[in-house]
């Protein structure tokens, strides 16, 4: 089983829209509305159609801090995403560049506290592959899981405190 893809809700009305997913739950009290129209927001949504998994990863903040495990490379601490930065590993002072083997997830104090500095993390930062990450997206439900009915569908148990 693949983890379920999330969209932003603006995301859902729209395809919704466009007659592209069908609406699994809609939110109980959560309504869009214009000059003529309401409309409930979704919470499950699957698509009409097969969408072909891409089997590369896209390099994005999201994806960084899924690799790295919401931990810090520093510290080692595990943080909530608010807590989080990304780290160039080599400085852009330094000619670091901004792709997967130069940059690590690390909390606000670390990384303050790095600056410039050459400093060598925990886990030496690389480009993942799709399985691993989505291995590591199973693991990291409670980070993405917004409603407790998607535990029904991906096989979780819903932990409020988590969530």
């Amino acid at each position: 089983m693949l983890p379920p893809s999330t969209l932003t809700w603006q995301d859902a009305v729209k395809a919704l829209w466009l007659d592209k997913v069908v609406v699994i739950k809609n939110h109980d009290d959560w309504f869009v509305r214009s000059q003529k129209l309401v409309l409930p927001v979704p919470s499950i949504v699957i698509t009409k159609d097969y969408i072909m998994p891409q089997l590369g990863v896209n390099f994005n903040r999201k994806m960084v801090y899924l690799r790295d495990e919401y931990t810090c490379q520093y510290c080692g601490s595990e943080f909530s995403v608010d807590d989080l930065t990304l780290d160039h590993v080599v400085p852009k002072s330094l000619g670091g560049k901004l792709d997967w083997d130069n940059v690590v997830t690390a909390c606000t104090s670390c990384n303050f506290m790095k600056g410039a500095d050459l400093v060598t993390p925990r886990k030496t930062p690389a480009q993942p592959n799709y399985w691993e990450m989505a291995r590591k997206a199973r693991a990291h439900v409670k980070f993405t899981m917004k409603d407790p009915a998607w535990a029904e569908y991906i096989g979780v148990e819903y932990n409020e405190k988590a969530a």
